[in-house]
């Protein structure tokens, strides 16, 4: 079969232009659609690094507050525990020794620190005792503080009061 010059002009043009039209379907398009995901990827994995920064350094934050918790409760003495401590307290602060109760209790937090919590009742006192055994309470440098405080009239006499303060502090077992 013999092709005039126009036939093969456009039986050539159309195989380029399918030609053209399958690289375009089959390669470009591809390409590009890749590309586009790829750049979002990045954009998001870009943003989870921004993330994974921020929480380093909040993890940095809490481990030095850690770390000075752990300073806090390491050098505690002997001499500094709570019950040895509360008698100075009653003493320096003016409370009669009969007006004043104690009830310690003490758990294991884990393997190495131990909780105690002592219950300081205080029946009959007056407003301005009160006052300087918590001033002085403050004042003492334990590994914890006032866990609760409750204040009341006292049944006998109005004029006195009756306090119920739970101190907690914490303390190192053994050595790190």
């Amino acid at each position: 079969m013999q092709l005039s010059r126009r036939e093969k002009i456009v039986i050539i043009g159309s195989v380029g232009i399918l030609g053209l039209l399958l690289v375009l379907q089959f390669v470009v398009r591809p390409v590009r659609e890749r590309i586009v995901t790829l750049r979002r990827v990045v954009t998001d994995k870009r943003d989870i690094l921004g993330q994974l920064r921020q929480k380093s350094l909040d993890y940095q934050r809490l481990e030095a507050q850690a770390n000075q918790l752990r300073s806090l409760i390491g050098p505690q003495q002997e001499g500094r525990r709570i019950l040895s401590s509360l008698s100075r307290i009653r003493q320096a602060s003016g409370v009669p020794e009969n007006m004043l109760s104690l009830k310690p209790t003490t758990t294991a937090i884990d393997n190495r620190y131990q909780e105690t919590v002592v219950e300081v009742r205080l029946d009959g006192v007056t407003y301005a005792h009160l006052v300087a055994f918590l001033r002085e309470l403050e004042a003492l440098d334990l590994a914890g503080g006032v866990k609760t405080l409750e204040v009341q009239h006292a049944d006998r006499n109005p004029g006195l009061l009756r306090a119920v303060i739970q101190l907690s502090t914490v303390t190192r077992l053994g050595p790190t």
